[in-house]
């Protein structure tokens, strides 16, 4: 199983990879191609039909697609208000999904309908003014949500014994949750101490709000992270399955390996927003 995730995951590096190398534009188009398709998962499993699933991912896709080569952007009045908004429900999430993490989650299929579009296209425009500002800054974004997920993984497997959610994803530990912290916290002041402030996320964070306050953000933001997991885990629960498709091996389907994405960029571009105010 490690074996096939880890070359799903290599070859879709050397997709995106291509995609970039051929143009920004085809880069964004594909992100948002990965972001509609999870939207499509999700709606899946809300029972709605494969033809209105598939016809909703095809046009959510070439509407971003569209944004991304002709540049239409949403004006900065309504980016930095959908982007609080968004943020909001994401922290009151993860507030409750950790209040009911041995209680066990279940939310109301018309909620989750709403969310099932709000939540991949608020993401993507994110994405895509994380990546305007430069292709290392988005990565940067990409790179926390990456060493949460892999840290909390391996130290999940070596040394996780308490578990962190067992009524919603029995897999999840508290070792992990601290391993991605530790390892998270560790790439910040690597990469402030060793690139120029401007191009990095979390160095950015750091700069404005000082070490206490911009680690106790980056904390948030890695909460953020598991919870956008554990509420993936919540929506298969309650529809009453493993993965939300086969479409990536080793991996289950885009929303299982972007869930975490969905959360973590608009909460990041909130969090700019408020700074840069």
């Amino acid at each position: 199983m490690l074996k096939t995730r880890v070359i799903t995951a290599l070859v879709l590096v050397a997709v995106f990879a291509a995609a970039w190398f051929f143009s920004p534009a085809a880069f964004k188009a594909l992100i948002a191609a990965a972001f509609m398709i999870a939207m499509g998962e999700w709606l899946l499993m809300l029972k709605v039909t494969p033809g209105a699933a598939g016809a909703a991912a095809v046009i959510g896709t070439v509407v971003l697609a569209a944004c991304a080569f002709y540049d239409i952007r949403l004006t900065d009045t309504v980016y930095t208000g959908l982007m609080l908004v968004v943020s909001c429900l994401w922290l009151a999430l993860t507030a409750v999904l950790f209040a009911a993490r041995n209680l066990g989650f279940r939310i109301k299929r018309t909620v989750s309908l709403v969310f099932a579009v709000l939540f991949p296209v608020s993401a993507w425009f994110a994405f895509e003014r994380m990546t305007a500002t430069g292709l290392v800054f988005m990565l940067s974004v990409f790179a926390v949500i990456w060493l949460a997920d892999i840290c909390a993984y391996f130290c999940g497997r070596l040394f996780g014994k308490r578990k962190m959610a067992p009524a919603i994803s029995p897999g999840k530990t508290w070792a992990g949750a601290v391993g991605a912290v530790v390892f998270v916290f560790a790439f910040a002041i690597i990469a402030a101490e060793t690139l120029p402030h401007d191009m990095i996320f979390t160095s950015v964070v750091l700069d404005k709000m000082g070490y206490v306050a911009g680690f106790a953000a980056v904390l948030l933001l890695v909460a953020v992270s598991i919870a956008g997991d554990l509420f993936e885990s919540a929506v298969k629960r309650q529809a009453g399955v493993k993965d939300s498709s086969n479409l990536l091996p080793g991996h289950g389907g885009f929303f299982d390996r972007f869930d975490s994405s969905l959360a973590v960029f608009p909460t990041a571009a909130a969090l700019l927003a408020v700074l840069t105010l």
